[in-house]
């Protein structure tokens, strides 16, 4: 299909035959979401700007509008997709008011998270491709979203709260390897738990990571 085709498509369109700023978003957010999947089926080296523009049902020129090159599209799929899957776990209904049992939930929440089918392809082929992109490694060291995530949901809890920035970062990432670590593991290896270890081991880990802040 050429861009003249995909360009001809139904769209939303305003004055001057321009589409519209909310048609614009969502022939983004299905750009994103697109590119995300192919990568995730093609490797990097395998998905190409062609096949993209044409899940995607867009013009190659709206895509490098946005996005100088395929890396530049690589990582900004990989960065979107992951804020919005933390931002599933940031509406969900409301944690336990006992920090112990909320962050068991917030445990099991993690897990359902992580562990899906698609999270786990993503983890593959972002270890995989994380070496040919300095940089997004380093913008996620600094700028990762499921440690903030955590951090958030930790100085909800008074026992947990009154702890400086270095602290308060460094407890979200013993967190996370405590609850997820092993889990995600064995799930990249294909094993999973039954349910009734993985919420033993969930508890002990819980367990473990409050002992360790109460003695600090």
């Amino acid at each position: 299909m050429t861009d003249r085709a995909l360009e001809a498509g139904e769209f939303k369109r305003g004055p001057g035959g321009r589409p519209t700023r909310e048609e614009a978003e969502r022939r983004h957010r299905g750009l994103i979401e697109n590119a995300f999947r192919v990568f995730l089926e093609k490797g990097w080296e395998g998905a190409s700007v062609d096949e993209i523009s044409r899940r995607a049902g867009v013009a190659k020129g709206f895509i490098y509008a946005r996005y100088p090159d395929k890396a530049a599209l690589f990582v900004a799929a990989i960065e979107r997709l992951m804020e919005e899957a933390m931002g599933t776990l940031q509406f969900s209904e409301p944690l336990p008011a006992d920090v112990e049992e909320g962050l068991c939930e917030f445990g099991r929440r993690l897990l359902d998270l992580v562990l899906r089918p698609d999270a786990l392809a993503f983890h593959r082929l972002f270890i995989a491709e994380a070496p040919k992109f300095p940089a997004l490694a380093e913008h996620f060291v600094a700028r990762n979203p499921l440690r903030n995530l955590i951090s958030g949901v930790l100085a909800n809890y008074p026992d947990l709260a009154a702890v400086g920035p270095e602290v308060a970062r460094s407890r979200s990432e013993h967190f996370a390897i405590l609850i997820i670590g092993i889990p995600r593991m064995l799930a990249l290896l294909g094993v999973r738990e039954p349910p009734a270890q993985e919420e033993q081991r969930l508890r002990a880990a819980v367990r473990l990571f409050l002992d360790g802040c109460r003695a600090r």
